[in-house]
């Protein structure tokens, strides 16, 4: 098997793509705009690039025998892309584009694309690939974006583009904004954690070790039907649910959320048996298991 090229290795679940392919002894290349010598290991070859420099993505994936990537490199964040449309845009879907051109001049064919769950913004009722697209953000608008394009790839030029759409990801390493991460730093600082709404907002969220474990999943898959699949940490649950969680692995902690929904997006309950079926996924992180393993790193950890 060749080589598996990680943008943004560097990031957050790029990091942890990156380590998974590492323990079971595959060849990476970690791709980043930014440049980490201490972040190789004896199977990680650091290359700097940008997204935009086709030349350079050509090369490396010739040069170190690139037979798959796996692609993180955005501007990942639904709230910050309301403040930088522009910026998201030209990172998300222009970058995303001038790679796939690139895989394609290198003889590339299977990309596993990370898209979100803020594809299908606010939406009732169960949620397949199937369902309607209707995103509240530039952000998710890019995400919609990437995976036309990516069809668009698969059917005119031969590529084998694998869209995952992937929800409320938590977990060791966060720098981002992130509701469960919020929580736990404010509490493990001393201080108390209030909201003034959003007890009752209902998320799916998903451990990043199980990000990882999909991402690597599709890239291996052989020959899966369909191009676009749910990943999700498994039921869904309200916010005072995962606060219920936390009381115990925070003790005294002072948590006070109010009632109602919050600004992101409202949706139903996902269904992902597509992802099971076709590439083998399943969560391995409950959040009682995630939560209780990520409170420990927080106590040790900045993020």
């Amino acid at each position: 098997m060749g080589a598996t090229m990680v943008t943004g290795g560097l990031g957050y679940a790029g990091r942890h793509i990156v380590a998974q392919l590492e323990a079971r002894g595959d060849r990476v290349v970690s791709y980043n705009r930014d440049y980490a010598e201490g972040a190789a290991g004896a199977a990680v070859i650091p290359v700097q690039g940008e997204l935009f420099d086709i030349p350079r993505i050509v090369d490396t994936c010739k040069r170190h025998g690139v037979a798959r990537i796996i692609h993180t490199a955005a501007m990942s964040h639904p709230d910050l892309s309301i403040e930088l449309p522009i910026t998201t845009v030209a990172a998300n879907i222009d970058g995303t584009i001038h790679l796939f051109e690139a895989a394609k001049l290198a003889g590339v064919k299977r990309i596993v694309n990370f898209s979100s769950e803020t594809v299908y913004g606010h939406i009732d009722g169960r949620v397949s690939e199937a369902s309607p697209l209707a995103p509240t953000t530039p952000y998710g608008v890019t995400k919609v974006a990437t995976e036309m394009f990516a069809k668009v790839y698969n059917d005119l030029y031969g590529t084998d583009i694998l869209s995952l759409r992937v929800s409320e990801i938590y977990g060791p390493g966060n720098r981002m904004p992130q509701i469960l991460r919020d929580i736990v730093k404010t509490v493990l600082a001393g201080e108390p954690f209030r909201m003034a709404k959003g007890a009752d907002h209902r998320f799916h969220f998903i451990h990043v070790e199980d990000v990882a474990r999909a991402a690597i999943l599709a890239a291996d898959a052989a020959e899966p039907r369909g191009h676009i699949f749910n990943i999700t940490g498994g039921p869904q649950c309200s916010l005072a649910d995962a606060v219920a969680i936390l009381r115990p692995l925070l003790p005294g902690a002072v948590i006070e959320i109010g009632p109602g929904s919050w600004h992101l997006d409202r949706q139903g309950e996902w269904d992902i048996a597509a992802a099971e079926r076709e590439i083998g996924y399943r969560p391995a992180w409950p959040l009682a298991k995630g939560l209780q393993h990520y409170c420990a790193w927080l106590r040790d950890h900045p993020y």
